[in-house]
């Protein structure tokens, strides 16, 4: 135990005094004041080096989730609906992620869905999808959108790419293959289909362009959304993947990135690495041209996936690579998917670990996956939540956990004792700033207590604390009463 767990202890419990077995006093409680929510003047997030900040200048931390498996076939949102009971649905879909305090959600989008016939678009879809974003950030989430694809196409028993970028004959769309990943080596059609798109030999990454103008200018000023990811786990086809992802895939990221710029010069352009390099937590990737990029890898751990044990070293490992590479390329880092199955044993043990592995190389992430239906994508289980509502229970404990959604000063750092629910942040604050941390009362149903070094605090806020404090350090500690 060091020094600063040793104290949030002390603050907790009562200790019986040397000598006469009185109680020792518990530390003074934060001093109270009424603090309004920050109004930043754009809901935009801007890239500093590694570091996002809001347009207040704070420096800010994504923890979230994805919108996810169920968004992958018709009709291409995270959760069933009955006719006419759409926004019904969405209100209670986000009412629950936004009271896990999460603050930031990855909403994958199909082409298949967007543009389902060449050259005609869905406005159905694109309605739904606005509607997804609008009613995310009136509940103060932030969303990256995501060109979502695995192995292709539909036909091919994945997702992404609609069926008209596909010679006929093809099968007809499906998701019924567990081992759908496979695909990506052993399928000769995924890969001559992913060979056409690179080398544009049938017009389909033209048309790829097309579609992300038209995405782009629809949402460039939408609320809430701060950027665009180009493609999620692209992949090499038949060309040797790491001659590829150094020139081929480089360079259409930086030709994404300045393309989507033109549309939506302020948002933030999120680029992907290999599902291969999500394994390793290593990529050939060059880092492409441009401003405003932010590094989007996947991590994953075999056992978490497919059985077997989770290694949390392991995992703290690979993230530690990832966040060497940011540093590298003086970019951010968002892990934009890591996850496991729903009734992994061990998930009460993995996930401290990796999120405190997170925190301490100071990544965004955001959680893979939430879907709210009765239908699976392929067999995957790993949604937080079942078909009834069920929750997995070990992972939303391990991943549901206070962070510091936006910091008023600089070199914050933070850590989160699980097992004793003890929260520190510690940071040089700005002068009359105000600093939010979210506080999901998941992790505190009883309350908390908390302490400041100086300043004030304002707990009326639902699931989120701020702290407002003179010049100069500045440490919070928050623990359950």
């Amino acid at each position: 135990m060091n020094r600063a767990h040793f104290f949030l202890v002390l603050g907790a419990l009562p200790l019986a005094a040397c000598g006469g077995g009185e109680a020792a006093p518990a530390p003074p409680e934060a001093p109270s004041c009424a603090l309004s929510l920050p109004e930043p003047p754009t809901h935009r997030l801007a890239a500093d080096g590694t570091l996002l900040r809001d347009g207040l200048g704070r420096i800010v931390f994504l923890r979230g989730i994805n919108a996810g498996t169920r968004s992958k076939f018709a009709p291409y949102v995270p959760f069933d609906f009955e006719a006419d009971g759409y926004d019904e649905a969405l209100g209670r879909y986000l009412d629950r992620a936004s009271a896990w305090g999460f603050s930031a959600l990855r909403v994958p989008f199909s082409w298949a869905a967007v543009e389902p016939s060449k050259g005609m678009d869905d406005e159905v879809f694109l309605a739904r999808y606005d509607a997804l974003l609008e009613a995310a950030w009136k509940r103060r989430m932030w969303t990256i959108i995501d060109f979502h694809q695995d192995i292709y196409s539909e036909v091919y028993c994945g997702d992404g790419f609609p069926e008209w970028t596909v010679p006929d004959p093809h099968p007809a769309p499906h998701h019924d293959c567990p081992n759908w990943f496979l695909k990506y080596s052993q399928d000769a059609d995924v890969k001559a289909a992913f060979d056409r798109f690179w080398s544009d030999d049938t017009g389909v990454r033209t048309a790829f362009g097309a579609l992300w103008d038209r995405m782009a200018a629809r949402h460039a000023d939408r609320p809430g959304v701060i950027g665009f990811e180009i493609i999620n786990e692209p992949s090499a086809g038949t060309a040797n993947e790491k001659v590829w992802a150094e020139t081929t895939l480089t360079d259409f990221y930086s030709e994404m990135a300045a393309r989507i710029h033109e549309k939506a010069p302020d948002a933030l352009v999120f680029f992907d690495a290999t599902g291969t390099d999500a394994v390793g937590a290593t990529t050939s990737i060059k880092k492409p041209a441009g401003s405003g990029l932010v590094f989007a890898p996947h991590w994953y751990d075999s056992g978490a996936l497919f059985g077997g044990i989770a290694s949390p070293k392991n995992g703290a490992a690979a993230l530690a690579r990832w966040a060497a590479k940011g540093a590298e390329w003086n970019i951010p880092v968002l892990i934009g998917e890591s996850g496991a199955r729903r009734d992994m044993e061990t998930a009460s043990e993995f996930f401290p670990v990796i999120y405190d592995a997170m925190d301490a190389n100071g990544l965004h992430f955001t959680y893979w996956e939430y879907s709210d239906s009765k239908e699976s994508w392929n067999a995957e289980d790993l949604s937080v939540i079942d078909y009834a509502g069920g929750e997995a229970t070990a992972i939303l404990d391990g991943i549901v956990r206070p962070f510091p959604r936006a910091v008023a000063g600089e070199a914050p750092a933070f850590h989160y004792d699980a097992a004793k629910r003890a929260f520190s942040l510690t940071y040089t604050a700005t002068a009359d700033g105000v600093t939010e941390i979210s506080v999901p009362a998941r992790a505190y149903p009883s309350g908390y207590r908390v302490e400041v070094t100086q300043g004030c605090v304002d707990a009326s806020h639902e699931g989120v604390l701020l702290v407002e404090s003179g010049a100069g350090a500045n440490e919070i500690k928050i623990f359950p009463r």
